[in-house]
């Protein structure tokens, strides 16, 4: 257990890290005038790569299968851009919260359950 919470830390930093960069090039995007929706999007494919690229390598210490994992990692992710995608929209459209924090809120409703789907789906 005190394996998994430690895992999980480092699961944390290493999201944490991919977030700056997903939500840091969202910001760039906004500045530039793009559709949120599209920054959104930008923002969420890098901050794939980063995220891909520490948790296979940090977290979950997996040096082998990299194409699986990829394609795991990429399905879950496509899962989570869309789930992000949604809850942003919602949170801008519906609920009238400005884009910026929304965003962050989109970006933070899905960390729990997707440790638990690398841990147990992807990155086996």
């Amino acid at each position: 257990m005190q394996r998994m919470f430690i895992q999980f830390a480092f699961y944390i930093a290493s999201g944490a890290t991919a977030a700056v960069v997903d939500y840091g090039s969202y910001m760039l995007l906004l500045t530039l005038d793009t559709w949120y929706i599209a920054a959104s999007v930008a923002g969420s494919a890098l901050g794939f790569l980063t995220a891909f690229l520490m948790h296979k390598y940090v977290v979950f210490k997996k040096r082998d299968r990299t194409a699986r994992h990829l394609v795991g990692y990429l399905l879950a992710d496509l899962l989570n851009i869309v789930l992000t995608t949604g809850i942003l929209y919602a949170l801008v459209e519906w609920v009238g919260i400005g884009e910026e924090l929304a965003k962050i809120l989109a970006m933070g409703s899905v960390v729990l359950w997707n440790f638990f789907i690398c841990k147990f789906l992807v990155f086996v």
